[in-house]
Parts: structure tokens; sequence; C-alpha cells
């Protein structure tokens, strides 16, 4: 027993070593492209808060959380950007939680063409634990009623930490009219992940991102059954990490204050496909815009990736909110 929960744990820790050397996701990129491209940060000069919390459930009962919080403001004297955020993940009953704080800083460049152009750079420290003292073993399950004991006669790893500074950057283009992409690049000292209990080292890969944002008014003339101000929002980007490839896309259908959406995300990794179909709504009431987006798995990859549920929630403080937001378009 013993030899089997020693050689239990450390596929345990190589595997999830090798799984977080890869960046995690949000769903809700179109709400928050700051968190692929922090120089989306400086889109519209935002004085803005926003929180989303993230909840999903495997078939074999692990549960996992994450929390990404951030915080943002412009320096209208001299023209740049800073952002501020904070993820938290943490795998329940797993033994593995993850947090990095970032800070980055955009500086705003005005183009010709009624363009405007955001270079920026980022930093920050990530800190990866591994706490082999939350893994259940067998002898502690009681078969007969289900409860989980405290003790355990294998023997339990110590705690083990992962710390590293990380860097990275960015630029993003937009016009007041109806397009913004941008290009991000992450992790561009390749970060090395090392640890105690396992003699190589590994590098965190880098990660390119690359996106794509138009708006569509479908109703400029005012003279459809469609609310006054009412927008297609088309938000796409494509991420290439190490071996894996992702790609989320994602419609917004704009109503006035209202939205309702669909996203599909497509990951390649390791020769295995995954296909996420999601489907969001969300309200903005005056500085205040909350929403959600529920995905899903499809096809073969239903056992590979859990369902999530994510819930965000912003906070709009910009003095000149009510100007930027009264027709709800995100470029006017």
């Amino acid at each position: 027993m013993k030899k089997i929960t020693y050689i239990y744990v450390l596929v345990f820790f190589l595997s999830a070593l090798k799984g977080f050397s890869q960046d995690r996701m949000i769903n809700n990129l179109d709400q928050a492209p700051q968190f692929i491209n922090p120089s989306y940060y400086g889109f519209k000069d935002p004085l803005k808060l926003g929180l989303i919390s993230e909840f999903t459930s495997s078939l074999y009962g692990n549960v996992s959380q994450h929390q990404y919080a951030y915080a943002t403001t412009f320096f209208e004297e001299y023209d740049f950007q800073l952002g501020l955020d904070y993820m938290s993940s943490k795998v329940v009953n797993g033994g593995y939680s993850n947090n990095k704080v970032n800070l980055s800083y955009i500086y705003k460049l005005q183009l010709e063409n009624d363009w405007l152009f955001y270079p920026g750079v980022t930093a920050g420290y990530v800190t990866n634990r591994y706490d082999y003292g939350e893994l259940v073993f067998s002898d502690q399950i009681d078969i007969l009623t289900g409860q989980v004991n405290t003790m355990t006669t294998d023997p339990v790893l110590a705690t083990d930490n992962i710390g590293y500074i990380d860097f990275g950057v960015s630029f993003m283009a937009h016009n007041d009219y109806n397009m913004s992409f941008g290009l991000a690049i992450k992790h561009i000292n390749k970060p090395k992940l090392t640890t105690e209990i396992y003699d190589s080292v590994l590098n965190l890969g880098m990660l390119f991102s690359g996106q794509f944002a138009y708006e569509v008014n479908l109703n400029r003339y005012q003279q459809s059954r469609l609310p006054d101000y009412s927008y297609l929002y088309l938000f796409n980007v494509v991420t290439k990490q190490a071996e894996t490839t992702r790609l989320d896309l994602h419609q917004n259908l704009v109503l006035s204050n209202l939205y309702i959406g669909l996203n599909e995300h497509i990951s390649s990794l390791d020769g295995l496909n995954l296909f996420k179909l999601g489907v969001a709504a969300g309200i903005k009431i005056q500085s205040f815009d909350i929403g959600f987006n529920y995905s899903f798995n499809m096809g073969n990859s239903t056992q590979a990736v859990p369902s999530s549920f994510e819930l965000f929630m912003a906070f709009d403080l910009s003095p000149f909110r009510i100007r930027n937001r009264k027709d709800f378009s995100r470029f006017y």
C-alpha cells in the first residue's frame, strides 16, 4: 500500500506540474479582454473594478474554484493606464492551489484617422502550492457510511511550493467606430518550475495571443423592431503556448442595456481536441455590470474537461461613464 501511495502521489505531482505549466483561461474573455491582453486595460480610459468567479465540477467529484479580480485607472496628465489583477485557483480535495498577481503599464498614443495605440508591459509574481495532506487515501474512507476519516496509515509528503517572477509585453489598437485588434506575449522570461522532489526543471512556455473585435450597429437608423441601441459584438482570440492551441469565439447580441451571447472554445492539446460551447447573458445598470457564462463540453471531450459556470460583475467609476455608456456601444 505504501509503494502504491508513493507512486500515486508522484504521478499526481508530475501531472499537475506539467499541466499547470500551461496557462489557465477564463471563458468571459469578451467581458474581460485584459485577462489575455493587458493592453485592453486602456480601452476608453476606464476607472474600473471587476470580479469573475468560476466554479467547475468533474465526473470524479473534484471541484475547482477560480477567482479573478482586477482594477484599473487612467492617468490623463501622463497618458498612461495602470492595471492590477489577481488570479486564484484551487482544486478542492486535490491539494493544488495557484495564485498570481500582475501589474501592467499601458501607454496611450494617438494615431492618424481616429486610431489609438496602446503598447504595454506586465510584471507579476506566481505561486503554486501542492499540499499532499489534502489528498484522500483509501484507508480514510468508511465503505459502510461513506465518511472520510482524518487519519491515514499511508505516508503523506510535505507541502511543496513553487514561486517565480513573470514578465509580458502587449499592444492593442482601436478606432472609435467598430474595431480593435491586439497581440500579447506572456512569460517572455520563460520562468523555471522546480521542486525538491523532482530533479528535472520545466520552463513555463511563452504564450502568444492575437485578438480581433468588431461591432455591427443593427439599428443604425432606428427603424427596425429592435431597441434603438442594438449591436452585434464579435470578439475572437487565438492563443498558442507550447503544444497547445486554443481558439475562443464570442458572439454577443446587445439590446440596449441587455445582452445575450454564444461562445465557442476549441483547444488542441497533445493530439486531443476539445470543444466547449457557452451561453452568456448580462445587464448594465448605470455604472454596474453583471452577468454569467455557462460552458459545457461537446463531443468526445465531455469527460476530459468539466463544465463551468462563471459569474462576473464590474463597476465602471470613470468620470465620463454616462457619456460613454449612454448608447451601450463599446466604441462610441
